[in-house]
This record gives C-alpha cells, sequence and structure tokens, in this order.
C-alpha cells in the first residue's frame, strides 16, 4: 500500500500546474471521527481548473482530452475536523496549495504558488449498524492574487453540498460521495458562474497506531455559462494519524 500512495503522488507532481483548482467532494466523510480530539487529513487531489475556458480557451481541449493540463489540476488537500456535538457534528476546515511554478517555468515545483484556497463547513454523520451517512455543507473560496499562472489569473468562490454514503467492512469503509457546487468564478474584470457536480468512489482504511488512509476516485460534470460542459477524472489520496 506505501509503494502504490508513493506511486500515485509521483504521477500526481507530474501533472502539476499552478492556479486555483476545485477540488470535490470537498467534505468526505465515511467515519465519524473523534469525539474529543482533532482529526487532521492531507495529501493530494485532482480537479478542474475552472477558470481555463475562459482565460485560456486556445488551450482547452474539453472532452477530447480531460487528463490534459491546465484545465486538469493537482494540489495539496488538508483540511481538519473538529468535534462540535461529540462524534455526530463536526466542523472542517480545509486549506489547498496548487503544485507548480507556473506557466514561466519548464519545471513543475512542491512549492504551492501561486494558487491557494480556504474552505469551511458542517457535516453531520449518521449510523445505523454497518451503514452510515453523512451529509455536508461547504464553503470555500481561492485565488491566484491576479498573478499569472497556467488556467489564469482567477479567484473563486463557491459552496457545496455533498452526502457520504458507507458501509463498514471491518478495518475498511467503502462508499459513495455524491455532490453538487455552485460557484462564482471572478476572471478579469467580469465574474461568471458554473456548477461542478458528480460522483466519488471513496475508501476508508484504518492502519496501525490510529492512522489511517482515504483513496477516492471518480467523475464530475463542469458547465460554464458559455462554455460547452466538460467531463472532469476525480483522484484523491490522504491520509492521518
Amino acid at each position: 500500500m506505501r509503494h502504490a500512495c508513493w506511486a500515485l503522488g509521483a504521477m500526481l507532481v507530474m501533472t502539476a500546474c499552478a492556479a486555483p483548482s476545485t477540488l470535490s467532494p470537498m467534505a468526505i466523510r465515511l467515519a465519524p471521527g473523534s469525539a474529543r480530539h482533532v482529526t487532521t487529513r492531507g495529501g493530494l487531489r485532482t480537479g478542474p481548473r475552472l477558470t481555463v475556458p475562459l482565460q485560456e480557451p486556445e488551450s482547452f481541449e474539453g472532452n477530447d482530452k480531460p487528463f490534459s493540463s491546465p484545465q486538469w489540476a493537482v494540489a495539496y488537500d488538508f483540511d481538519v475536523m473538529v468535534p462540535v456535538d461529540g462524534p455526530t457534528t463536526q466542523l472542517h476546515l480545509g486549506f489547498q496549495g496548487e503544485l507548480g511554478c507556473g506557466a514561466d517555468t519548464d519545471i513543475s515545483c512542491p512549492v504551492p504558488v501561486p494558487g491557494y484556497g480556504l474552505s469551511m463547513g458542517l457535516s453531520h454523520h449518521l449510523r445505523w449498524g454497518r451503514w452510515s451517512l453523512a451529509p455536508a455543507f461547504i464553503l470555500r473560496g481561492a485565488t491566484d492574487f491576479g498573478l499569472g499562472s497556467e488556467g489564469g489569473p482567477g479567484s473563486m468562490l463557491g459552496v457545496e453540498g455533498s452526502l457520504s454514503l458507507g458501509v463498514d467492512l471491518g478495518g475498511a469503509t467503502v462508499g459513495v460521495v455524491p455532490f453538487f457546487g455552485v460557484h462564482r468564478l471572478i476572471v478579469s474584470e467580469r465574474t461568471v458562474s458554473a456548477t461542478y457536480s458528480g460522483l466519488a468512489l471513496a475508501g476508508h482504511f484504518a492502519m496501525e497506531e490510529g492512522s489511517f488512509i482515504e483513496l477516492t476516485a471518480g467523475a464530475g460534470h463542469v458547465k460554464v455559462r458559455g462554455v460547452e460542459g466538460w467531463w472532469v477524472p476525480i483522484f484523491g489520496l490522504r491520509g492521518g494519524p
């Protein structure tokens, strides 16, 4: 498992870019979390760069090349879950940082420059025997601060709802997470509406001493006003202590 994680991480770094991307579903919650302590997660996830068809239409490949950069992106993704009402209701606080150094350099950098994002929201975990359900509501924003970068410059504000449906297999919980997000893109001197919806398959695998690995894979569909919609591959690898 450890070697597979490093292999996926290396592949994602090779596809790195720099402007803000949209990482969904934002709140994946297959496990209940701690009733007293903060739960941390961190790793790499992929998603669409919504500003590309507006800022770099010549680079936009749509459904013809869904894995192409800069329309498909990879970013660091970190979040903490803070218990609000025991293990049931938890506050999500998240941070994302884009991989890459922008379009003016020939190599990718592991430094999250210049695109950054923040997110905040709530989730509520319900359980019936082996089965669980966790609705979540997340607010988020991201920007590259107007700096020149692939797919940018641009900023984004949005809200997303998701529903984590899982089954406990003993040491591992697997499930599906449908999501729907509405976003406002700020590009140059105009604003444009966009939606991003889809479904991710997810797995939460318990490791030694309370640590865990979380894997996601799926697809999402983007609709930007004035642009033909396109499909986006979703992959993710996160873990926690």
